[in-house]
């Protein structure tokens, strides 16, 4: 390929940074030939956005993010600036790649990469020789973008205790992403969330509901991970399509308890999901949805916990932005239960 300038932005507060984890990687990449590599570290929260504001082709070629979503999140966020104004051109600003080194790294995995940062990066370092790249939808909330999911409900309250279980000192891993979901289920059952839901499809269709306790969009397949474990809440959702939604209608009682559990990848076998899909809601290929609540609401947007709010608009735009992806997308493999105690046996 001809020569390519990148801009590293790196957040050395991710899960699994660190200087062992640098040493082996940038030699890694320094082995494509052409490729010019200028390395930046985020100070603060918001940091990789101010970088990123106002990037072209002109200045360089690539932005490689190594971090979780959050960094993603910033990077695209200062790249395409707000929603509502002139749109830029895709491949008039830089395209994007990323080493996955947070807790999740739901964009990385479901663009194809492997959840190992070398050996994302040797992957990587195969698609900048082979020049691969693609164009992805992504997702908006009011003035901002999203790359991998939002939502109102149980899923922003987790996100919010967990960054207060970080501010303490703690690792977000997926046991505290489970014991901290069974306590929001707790709390929302006793005064259970309002959304009223108002999507339109890409094809004319259209759903409304009122008075849901959880809804999520997600602007990829699988919407997260448990570890290895890939969560799938809309099975036809891609990159390539408008936003996947998942609501449950009810999380009292028993049931209420197994469609939570549901949403982070149990219960996904006949009998179990036959018990419980009454209570759930699936719409596909979202283009725009307005969620709105009687009283304000936590809500989060890729894994980011973005404050209490009454009413948000969501929408998918298509061809928005140019990555560096795998042909093939990360298999996101429904489980059975063996699978499952045995992959949770191997985590901890």
């Amino acid at each position: 390929m001809a020569d390519v300038r990148v801009l590293m932005i790196s957040n050395p507060n991710s899960t699994s940074q660190n200087d062992r984890l640098f040493r082996r990687v940038v030699p890694l990449l320094r082995q494509v030939d052409g490729l010019h590599l200028v390395s930046r570290f985020t100070h603060r929260p918001g940091h990789a956005e101010e970088m990123c504001r106002g990037l072209t082709r002109d200045d360089v070629d690539l932005v490689l993010a190594v971090g979780g979503d959050g960094t993603v999140n910033e990077v695209v966020n200062g790249l395409l600036g707000t929603v509502g104004g002139d749109r830029p051109d895709p491949r008039a600003v830089p395209a994007v790649a990323v080493i996955p080194t947070g807790s999740a790294n739901v964009f990385a995995r479901a663009l194809g990469f492997p959840p190992d940062p070398v050996a994302a990066t040797e992957s990587l370092v195969d698609l900048l020789r082979r020049d691969l790249r693609r164009l992805i939808c992504l997702g908006t909330w009011n003035d901002r973008w999203f790359a991998v999911n939002a939502g109102f409900g149980i899923d922003a309250d987790v996100i919010a205790d967990v960054d207060r279980t970080r501010d303490q000192g703690f690792a977000a891993t997926p046991l505290r992403y489970l014991q901290v979901g069974v306590r929001a289920w707790y709390r929302a059952g006793r005064r259970p969330p309002h959304i009223d839901v108002d999507a339109v499809s890409a094809g004319g269709e259209r759903i409304e509901l009122t008075g849901v306790p959880l809804l999520l969009a997600s602007n990829t397949n699988p919407w997260t991970f448990l570890g290895p474990l890939p969560v799938v809440t809309n099975p036809r959702n891609s990159f390539d399509q408008g936003l996947g939604l998942f609501g449950l209608t009810d999380i009292r009682g028993v049931r209420g308890a197994a469609s939570v559990l549901h949403l982070v990848g149990f219960g996904h076998e006949r009998f179990p999901a036959s018990w419980i899909n009454r209570r759930i809601v699936q719409f596909d290929d979202a283009s725009s949805v307005t969620l709105s609540c009687p009283r304000p609401q936590q809500f989060q947007a890729d894994g980011e916990f973005e404050g209490e709010m009454r009413r948000v608009h969501l929408a998918s735009i298509p061809d928005a932005l140019e990555v560096f992806a795998p042909e093939e997308a990360y298999p996101a493999r429904h489980r059975n239960w063996g699978q499952i105690l045995r992959d949770l046996v191997r985590i901890y």
